[in-house]
């Protein structure tokens, strides 16, 4: 019994079950909700758009899980270039050390700090938005080095180093943790502690009785980060005014910080998609962007950049803010950056990317789709390749190994104990 139970905590996070989770996800998300919200609430036209859009990207989504592209790659028997995970580590984290005393050093004021003592919403907005996207020459890189730092070198080491039983391991974890939370982006601890929960669960350490408290741990976490994110105003009614067609906007005022946490999780994603789509029509005649919308793209084809995010949260609040962004799901820009083509590309590419997660031996690497998947939920492909460091991460995965004292990877057996090829 025990054995069954544990079994399912495998399946549960494995990344064959992660892929299914995140294609229900965007399909009732991006596709179901706005499909309603377009026939039964008489929504925009953009809803409908949005849910088409949806369905190609989910068609293409499961074609490119289940293609066999790169299979041959992930066999024990391919030759890597081997790299020893003490000297990753201490990489790593010495790079990581001289960039968060940097940062602190240099940031104008602490967000966490501002909020223990009482800040307001408005004021830890701005401070937020100062901490990184602030910063100006050189420093502007700064926020590219904290995403690829938290987003998947972190993470990846962190799970190294307890796979290897590391004697620092839980420093380690706190000192990202509070990093992650210091200048309150909320969700972003995330990234660390979810690529463990896999790890464990892949290594058969996490049993089901262990589910319950971690999920509440989180769901507790996030909460008060949201508590703290709004300041001295986060101690409002918590009542609901549910008009589905306001709930679905940027013009929805939330009460308090429970109302916030569900509008930001459920709403601001779907009409942050669907305002992208509507900006794109409007101001930009619906042409494709092709590629416009990245730094790297642009700069290399000599093309003017446009920031999509910013013309977006101008549309959704009224004016251009300097480090203020509205992201949306990685099928709309997509969509306007190489229209419907760029759909079945992109989306065929994240399938055969949650295929490599499975098909992988190494934990480290398999642990950390989760991140991947929440990224995706609201942001750019290329943006996340690119800034958030997965064109690395994915690069490694194919052509190095990263090995360790214990067992450097899963047995074959074990890497393929939810897949089917």
């Amino acid at each position: 019994m025990t054995k069954l139970i544990d079994n399912f905590s495998k399946k549960l996070f494995s990344p064959k079950s992660g892929f299914y989770i995140f294609l229900g996800l965007i399909s009732i998300t991006y596709g179901l909700v706005p499909l309603l919200i377009s026939l039964v609430y008489s929504g925009s036209d953009y809803f409908l758009k949005l849910a088409g859009l949806t369905l190609v990207a989910v068609i293409a989504l499961f074609l490119g899980y289940k293609t066999p592209l790169l299979d041959r790659q992930f066999s024990s028997k391919t030759t890597r270039i081997s790299i020893n995970s003490s000297v990753f580590n201490f990489f790593v984290w010495s790079f990581f050390f001289v960039f968060v005393v940097y940062t602190f050093y240099t940031a104008p004021s602490i967000p966490l700090l501002s909020a223990l003592q009482g800040a307001s919403a408005d004021e830890l907005s701005q401070e937020r938005g100062d901490f990184f996207k602030g910063r100006t020459g050189v420093e502007a890189g700064l926020l590219y080095l904290s995403t690829i730092f938290t987003t998947v070198l972190i993470p990846y080491s962190i799970v190294l180093m307890y796979l290897k039983r590391s004697p620092f391991r839980h420093v380690f974890l706190v000192v990202a943790f509070l990093f992650c939370i210091s200048f309150l982006q909320k969700a972003l601890f995330l990234n660390v502690f979810l690529p463990l929960l896999v790890c464990f669960a892949v290594t058969g350490k996490l049993p089901v009785k262990a589910l319950i408290p971690c999920a509440a741990g989180a769901i507790s976490l996030l909460a008060f980060a949201v508590y703290l994110s709004l300041g001295a105003e986060s101690g409002t009614n918590n009542g609901w005014r549910f008009d589905v067609l306001n709930y679905f906007s940027s013009t929805y005022v939330s009460e308090g910080s429970g109302d916030y946490f569900f509008w930001r999780v459920f709403a601001v994603p779907v009409f942050t998609a669907t305002d992208t789509l509507l900006v794109h029509a409007e101001k930009f005649a619906g042409d494709s962007l092709l590629g416009a919308t990245s730094l790297l793209i642009s700069t290399v084809t000599g093309a003017e950049r446009i920031n999509i995010e910013r013309y977006v949260f101008q549309h959704q609040f009224g004016s251009w803010n300097e480090i203020a962004n509205a992201n949306a799901v990685f099928i709309t820009d997509a969509y306007i950056n190489f229209s419907w083509v760029g759909v079945v590309l992109f989306s065929g590419f994240v399938g055969q990317v949650f295929r490599w997660f499975r098909l992988s031996e190494d934990v480290a690497f398999k642990s950390l789709w989760p991140v991947f998947a929440l990224t995706l939920y609201s942001a750019s492909l290329i943006g996340m390749l690119i800034s958030n460091g997965f064109l690395y991460i994915l690069v490694h995965a194919l052509l190095l190994q990263v090995n360790w004292n214990r067992r450097p990877h899963l047995s074959r057996e074990q890497a393929e104990w939810s897949s089917t090829k």
